[in-house]
């Protein structure tokens, strides 16, 4: 996609209005708006500490928060509590489903220990790089919801899952990038298959490492279940 608007921007006319594709731009300007919402603010960071630059960075890019002591999301910037160092804003769950999240960000979500839930779904630009710094987080033992359904993990990246044991939840169904040589296939929505020895061996391998964690494969549904767990 991109080489293709650079050979465009190449030859185009710098006055021709019409010279790049609207598939282009739209790219091009999606490209520097995730590089902006991702990147890391060190002297907000090193000032705040861990968890209000990392519910700003998620509600930069769409999602929303919850803090310590309230059942309420917190979806926009002025919601925020008004002192920077408030004591009482303490990150516990956050919900980024269907944003544009990328794995650079995710510095902003190390050594958060209050953090009880984490769902990234269709977060297209997640991937392996992402876990090393959310599990930082997840050695506190609070982590216990981890959604990465339809992220763009690999099974490099589930190796690294197998260090979150404080896990009761994981979900990383319809990530197509887990089973490079054969896909899951299910014949009903309460019977799942597994095509791919290998991925029925990851997945093994995974819940014999997080044993007290349900872990979604495909729709909704325990894989451990289905593998006579």
């Amino acid at each position: 996609m991109y080489k293709v608007c650079l050979r465009q921007l190449n030859n185009t006319n710098p006055l021709s209005p019409s010279g790049i594709s609207y598939q282009c731009s739209r790219g091009i300007v999606g490209y520097f708006r995730r590089y902006k919402n991702n990147r890391i603010d060190e002297q907000r960071l090193k000032y705040l500490g861990p968890d209000k630059p990392a519910a700003e960075w998620v509600l930069l890019n769409g999602g929303k928060v919850k803090m310590g002591g309230s059942d309420a999301w917190i979806t926009s910037f002025w919601d925020f509590p008004h002192s920077d160092h408030s004591p009482t804003f303490k990150l516990t769950h956050i919900h980024a489903d269907n944003t544009e999240i990328t794995s650079t960000g995710f510095r902003y979500v190390k050594n958060i220990p209050f953090i009880h839930s984490a769902s990234f779904s269709n977060c297209k630009y997640v991937d392996d790089n992402a876990l090393p710094h959310l599990q930082t987080s997840a050695d506190s033992g609070n982590l216990k919801v981890l959604n990465l359904s339809q992220t763009s993990i690999t099974p490099e990246g589930v190796t690294i899952l197998q260090h979150f044991k404080s896990l009761k939840y994981l979900d990383i169904s319809q990530c197509s990038k887990l089973s490079p040589r054969g896909r899951v296939t299910s014949s009903s929505s309460d019977d799942v298959s597994i095509a791919s020895p290998e991925l029925e061996e990851m997945v093994m391998e995974l819940r014999a490492h997080l044993p007290k964690c349900s872990i979604i494969l495909r729709s909704r549904r325990v894989i451990s279940d289905s593998l006579g767990g």
